[in-house]
């Protein structure tokens, strides 16, 4: 597919709208916080950015599906989707609650299982990446400008000089606090943030070299993220085979993930084979 000025536009647009109402909550101290399924946490950001970016990205591809976290789901129905939205209004809800930057909104656009456009927003951070033809540009929050933060193109350190022992790797705080990385800290250059999206974005842009998670993903929290990867010349893959991922049909978790340049993914793949480590089935076990 192809995505002109203006459908880069009215994304960026909705993008910042939604930005603007998350963090006018974000700086009250009363979240409005509400417990889902599973004792996740949901607050007002998360439904006023779902509202809006449901509006906005609706009109833009009126044929496109509908997949949001906060959304009501006929799974059934999306499957037959060709095009579908896949957006997480806030990935990193409770380090949205615990005030502290990082968290991000996800939206990616998937055609039959695989990511082709994709946005994320680091709104704490002022910072919105995009998928471009030939890499991911980066934008401000607070700007009413089609301009980017600089004419540069970002793409994945593609280097294969570079040793999985110098990588800048990043992995998810909690797998970090669970001890899954335990075995890993001592021989790899690790270092743990927060909101799988945000990972996504910040390896797209050079920030990081590779990022790892060995927990199942649900699409919202992966579609723009990988939109993004692809975008910058990144691969993504299963750590632990060479199963390729397909975000279909939706509603599917998905296994964890490695992502970064095609060399490094690939080391590190080879890494996890010879240490004999092993994926986690589900999401918070040790």
């Amino acid at each position: 597919m192809e995505f002109d000025v203006a459908f880069q536009a009215r994304g960026l647009s909705a993008m910042r709208r939604a930005c603007s109402a998350v963090l006018e909550i974000y700086a009250k101290k009363d979240h409005s916080v509400e417990y889902k399924e599973g004792n996740e946490p949901v607050t007002a950001a998360d439904l006023a950015c779902n509202r809006i970016l449901e509006k906005e990205l609706s009109a833009m591809l009126p044929q496109a599906g509908w997949l949001s976290e906060e959304s009501g789901k006929d799974l059934e129905a999306l499957s037959k989707k060709e095009l579908l939205w896949v957006v997480d209004p806030i990935d990193g809800t409770r380090e949205f609650m615990a005030r502290n930057d990082q968290f991000a909104i996800s939206v990616g656009l998937v055609k039959q299982g695989l990511p082709v456009w994709g946005m994320i927003a680091l709104p704490a951070e002022d910072l919105i990446a995009i998928t471009e033809d030939t890499g991911v540009k980066q934008y401000p929050v607070h700007s009413e400008s089609m301009d980017p933060d600089s004419e540069a193109i970002h793409r994945v350190n593609a280097s294969t000089d570079l040793a999985l022992a110098q990588a800048r790797i990043c992995v998810s705080q909690t797998e970090w606090r669970k001890g899954i990385f335990r075995d890993q800290a001592s021989e790899l250059n690790i270092v743990a943030e927060g909101s799988v999206a945000r990972k996504l974005a910040l390896v797209s842009i050079g920030r990081y070299d590779l990022t790892v998670s060995l927990y199942p993903k649900n699409d919202w929290d992966i579609a723009g993220g990988l939109a993004l990867i692809l975008s910058s010349g990144g691969v993504f893959a299963n750590p632990e085979n060479d199963d390729s991922v397909v975000l279909h049909p939706p509603g599917k978790t998905r296994p964890g993930l490695v992502c970064g340049s095609a060399a490094l993914v690939s080391q590190y793949q080879q890494y996890f084979r010879k240490k004999g480590l092993r994926m986690r089935a589900s999401y918070g076990s040790d």
